[in-house]
């Protein structure tokens, strides 16, 4: 399988993700050596629609045209041209270059696979990313809304990455508007890093966060039917769903009827072909793949429908208490029962909301025997694995109470060692 690798730390992920692709080209054509891992020779950049992506791509066209003995091959936007003609165009341009070392920048990949076969990625990637792979002189850098993992061909599998684009981390909004009259820290409230709404506050400084959560919602659920368009709205309240949670949400009748649950798993495949939102194997549950988009949504939510929002909330809070009872599944549900509790007493301070949820684990400790707590620390103290839920979380409870959680965790792991 190809390797997804996720870079998890907020601060200087571009920079960082910009300084592989020049290791990757510094090492290209030199002796592989035991100690040292084969590198990469196709990057796929991946992110929502918004992400950033194109901008990033034309970043590293940028550092990389700067290099010594380095030709770029094309900038090609995939849509652009005739899928039959293009791997001819593209490796022709390669093979035009005097230089020691290509480059090739391919963007919108995922369009390729816009058949229902997807006949037109697997010719791509056999007349164009095979062999420009197997000459060993070339990099490709792409671009794609959802994470690729389609190879078929072994040597392409083996020397492909797939790196997810976050949104911005508050440091590299400080750095992107450094020396412009915008402050970072508002634009960060404002926006969450999330680069397309970014640059909207940037055109629109007065606009206030109803204004950007509703000109986001505008944004990225642009052209889906209205069915499509409501589930994505609520499921961005929930940072870990599934179909039954939504359903309850939506107060809709909870038989197992076969024509409905088609319908929804129609309805979340077509959000997850958009690069909104993919399916978490670790946690069972599906998410945003950007949880600035989804923290934008539910904003937009919540300003537009508070009633809604609140009953929602509740419903999620009762749905997770209840679901999380157990100590078997304790690790997948923990953060998801917390979270949606304190939203649901958001009206409460942030004190109280935190107490309260302290009193609710003490409640569980006896409910819990067996749980592993191991798990359930680390799925505690990374948010589920998002920086951004995770300050999220602590945004709700206070970061007193989530420390005080975590050592109650801690307590409760060394009980079961004794």
């Amino acid at each position: 399988m190809p390797k997804t690798l996720f870079h998890t730390e907020r601060l200087a992920s571009r920079q960082t993700l910009l300084n592989e692709i020049s290791e990757a080209m510094s090492s290209m054509g030199k002796p592989i050596t035991p100690d040292k891992p084969i590198p990469p020779l196709l990057f796929v950049f991946w992110g929502s629609q918004g992400a950033g992506k194109t901008i990033f791509l034309k970043e590293a066209e940028k550092q990389l045209a700067g290099e010594p003995d380095v030709g770029i091959a094309g900038f090609w936007t995939i849509e652009k041209h005739n899928f039959a003609e293009l791997p001819t165009l593209i490796l022709g341009a390669v093979q035009a270059l005097p230089t020691q070392q290509k480059v090739v920048i391919l963007d919108n990949l995922e369009v390729l696979l816009e058949a229902v076969t997807g006949e037109d990625f697997f010719d791509f990637e056999n007349k164009a990313i095979l062999p420009l792979i197997e000459r060993g002189d070339t990099l490709i850098l792409a671009g794609s809304q959802i994470e690729l993992k389609q190879w078929q061909e072994y040597d392409v599998r083996f020397r492909q990455c797939n790196y997810h684009l976050a949104s911005l981390s508050l440091d590299e909004v400080k750095q992107m508007l450094e020396g412009t009259e915008f402050d970072p820290n508002v634009a960060y409230r404002l926006t969450f890093g999330q680069p397309k709404m970014l640059s909207v506050h940037m055109k629109e400084p007065q606009w206030t966060e109803k204004e950007i959560s509703r000109e986001a919602t505008d944004y990225f659920l642009k052209g889906l039917k209205a069915e499509v368009r409501e589930i994505a709205r609520i499921a961005s309240l929930v940072p870990a769903f599934n179909i039954y949670v939504l359903r309850k949400i939506r107060r809709e009748d909870q038989s197992e009827d076969d024509g409905l649950l088609s319908q929804y798993h129609d309805h979340v495949n077509e959000l997850t072909l958009r690069g909104m939102i993919q399916y978490d194997a670790d946690l069972g549950a599906y998410r945003f793949t950007d949880d600035a988009v989804r923290r934008l949504l539910a904003l937009d939510y919540r300003l537009s429908n508070p009633k809604h929002y609140d009953e929602a909330q509740g419903i999620a809070a009762e749905y997770f208490e209840e679901e999380a009872k157990g100590a078997a599944f304790l690790p997948r549900l923990i953060v998801s029962a917390v979270y949606h509790q304190a939203q649901r007493n958001r009206k409460l301070s942030q004190a109280k909301r935190g107490d309260l949820c302290i009193r609710w684990i003490r409640r569980m400790r006896d409910s819990w025997n067996g749980a592993n707590w191991e798990q359930v620390l680390s799925v505690w103290e990374s948010g589920l694995n998002s920086s951004e839920l995770r300050d999220e979380l602590v945004s709700l409870i206070g970061d007193k109470t989530f420390k005080k959680i975590t050592q109650m965790f801690l307590g409760y792991q060394a009980e079961m060692e004794v």
